[in-house]
């Protein structure tokens, strides 16, 4: 192998870019700050980044298909409303969890109904579904203080342990396996890259069009409502405003894995790096002493910079391989005609003597036969 063979086969590892950004951002920071690489601090990290790991692990499964959902953050802070809500009346925490988990179903059915089955643009839709859940919130928030649940079983989904790993994390970890299995191991995943690629040539596979955009949309809305649970199991109370700019920061972490807008391309695992290296990148800012304003900033100059580098490594990649299969389609062709050139001269058939006249004959013969 040459080379430049090696080359192009490292370049098309699947994450390479963004796993190679979060291992730099991480030496970095760790060089910069004695506090970074410590037990304490990575795992503050690791429990702030739960929430966006799954919101963007539900918008990979919209981006794949080419749409987008702006409503997660909104969704996810009043599914952690009703949660609390629901606790707080006297409600066992498990009726809590299924009424925060339900309300992001109740949002994904909705942005589904209308983005399938009506057929409107997803911006428009799930833009007033962001809106509305956003209003939603201020409005149970305005009239009841949602803080102060003693249910140390709820609390410790997000404040327990297992084998010292913090629960939530265990809980997001299993849940992104599972969503990762079920996009690249099962039909289902397959017939969504599909629609994403060619919505048409996948039409006239058999795939359902409306099924497959409603059924994103709503897993989209049951993963906001779990992040809502677990984000109030964190924080043991909820505030006005809760979850705003979570949406952004899912789709920033699914970009900057590399899953394409256009869809038809991309992995849960590598939004997961991509929510690790936003996080990474804001713990860090924090500990080196740059002020929290410029955090947008710095964090939106990454999203381009990353999306600059994924497109200009896709065009290098194919690049090289369109090289590459000119390179050997010239070396078949030029080992052919050697080849033929070095071949010795096949020996003449020896003639047999004929009667005279027998070639005039079937000649005559086969005239007649036609």
């Amino acid at each position: 192998m040459s080379a430049r063979e090696r080359l192009v086969r490292i370049a098309s590892i699947d994450g390479l870019p963004i796993a190679a950004a979060l291992v730099a951002a991480a030496v970095f920071f760790t060089a910069a700050s004695p506090f970074f690489f410590t037990g304490e601090n990575i795992r503050n990290l690791l429990i702030q980044s739960v929430f966006v790991i799954l919101l963007a692990a539900g918008m990979t499964y919209v981006l794949i298909v080419g749409g987008i959902d702006l409503s997660v953050g909104s969704t996810t802070g009043l599914s952690a409303a009703m949660t609390l809500m629901t606790i707080m009346n006297g409600a066992p925490w498990p009726i809590g969890v299924l009424a925060g988990i339900g309300t992001g179903v109740v949002v994904g059915v909705i942005n589904g109904f209308f983005i399938a089955i009506l057929q409107i643009n997803a911006f428009i839709v799930t833009l007033a579904t962001l809106s509305i859940g956003a209003g939603a919130l201020q409005v149970i928030t305005s009239g009841t203080q949602l803080t102060g649940v003693d249910s140390e079983t709820f609390l410790a989904l997000t404040q327990g342990s297992i084998l010292g790993i913090p629960t939530g994390l265990v809980i997001t970890l299993v849940i992104i396996a599972i969503l990762e299995w079920v996009l690249l191991a099962t039909p289902y995943g397959r017939s969504l890259f599909a629609v994403g690629t060619n919505p048409q040539a996948a039409f006239l596979a058999g795939t359902s069009i409306r099924r497959a955009n409603f059924s994103v949309y709503l897993l989209s809305g049951v993963i906001a409502g779990a992040a809502g649970v677990l984000l109030a199991s964190h924080l043991n109370s909820v505030q006005p405003g809760l979850g705003q700019g979570y949406e952004l920061s899912a789709i920033a972490a699914a970009v900057l894995g590399g899953i394409a807008l256009s869809g038809g391309r991309g992995s849960v695992w590598r939004s997961l790096i991509g929510a690790l290296f936003l996080a990474t990148l804001s713990q860090g800012l924090q500990l080196v002493g740059v002020d929290p304003l410029w955090f947008n900033i710095v964090t939106g100059a990454s999203i381009v910079i990353a999306v600059a580098f994924d497109r200009a490594t896709q065009h290098f990649i194919a690049g090289q391989l369109r090289s590459l299969a000119r390179k050997q389609n010239h070396d078949i062709s030029g080992g052919g005609l050697e080849a033929e050139a070095r071949r010795p001269p096949a020996a003449a058939a020896p003639i047999e003597a004929q009667p005279a006249g027998a070639g005039n004959h079937e000649i005559t013969s086969g005239a007649r036969n036609l």
